[in-house]
């Protein structure tokens, strides 16, 4: 589900790293990295946007012998990564506290540019993909795991459960309120292969969660992001009503979520 997390400490309750941490743990269930290119072992890697290093990490495993680099704005997150990455084994770990607006990166550093749900919060594409593509060295790849639908909606919920899908719209309502592109991957593409990058790739996968897992889903990212959201909007106690109502439909038997994403992937000439 694509979140903006960018102004997310205004407005929530505190809960957005355990939040993004649940997102991050039920999206690893699609095997997402099973669509990137091989990295050989002494390759140099960015995450950027690299939040709590949760893909960091698991990047890293794919250069035991090279180096893995996190980029973050926020101080207090790259924090975070870097006391998990801090692990016998994890290769040279570096933590760059950065604004995607206003890299500064050195050139032909990268073989490979990894960015996970971050490109769609960032208006200044233009400016941003040039730097990315100058960081790769020759041969080097960009993956972008980002939102690509022209559509809304990113996720159906089987059986149909209507407070679910209302608190769910309301909730694409605040994210493309702030500016986040909800179809960001199809211009990513577009981007890259005016920049002469070549094998340009648009990729959709995605993951169905059943049962226990779509219910963890809701209750743990949905419902506290819905509330977070969108308490500063609601009459209280219209909103709690709705969450209540939701909350009550979750466990409807053989509840399943079919989440879609796409990666976009692009290699330097060599």
């Amino acid at each position: 589900m694509p979140y903006a997390f960018e102004r997310v400490q205004r407005d929530s309750d505190g809960g957005e790293v355990a939040r993004l941490e649940a997102q991050n743990l039920l999206f690893e269930k699609a095997r997402p990295l099973d669509q990137l290119p091989p990295t050989a072992p002494d390759g140099a890697i960015l995450d950027l946007g690299s939040g709590t290093g949760f893909w960091s990490l698991r990047l890293a495993a794919r250069v035991p012998e090279g180096s893995i680099t996190c980029l973050d704005r926020s101080g207090e997150l790259l924090a975070l990564a870097r006391k998990r990455l801090d692990l016998p084994g994890v290769p040279r770990a570096s933590f760059l506290l950065q604004d995607l607006r206003a890299l500064d990166l050195p050139e032909r550093a990268f073989d490979l540019v990894f960015t996970s749900v971050t490109l769609a919060h960032v208006r200044e594409l233009g400016e941003v993909l040039p730097r990315l593509a100058r960081t790769l060295k020759p041969g080097g790849w960009i993956a972008c795991f980002e939102p690509v639908q022209q559509a809304r909606r990113f996720s159906d919920i089987h059986p149909p459960c209507p407070n679910l899908d209302f608190l769910m719209d309301r909730l694409l309502d605040v994210v493309e309120a702030r500016g986040s592109d909800l179809s960001v991957g199809l211009k990513i593409a577009h981007h890259l292969e005016r920049l002469g990058l070549a094998e340009t790739e648009l990729r959709n996968y995605g993951s169905a969660l059943h049962g226990e897992d779509a219910l963890l889903c809701i209750q743990e990212v949905f419902l506290p992001l819905a509330w977070a959201y969108l308490r500063h909007r609601w009459e209280p106690g219209l909103l709690e009503r709705r969450l209540e109502a939701a909350a009550r439909e979750a466990p409807t038997p053989h509840l399943w979520l079919d989440f879609r994403r796409a990666v976009v992937l692009a290699r330097r000439p060599g």
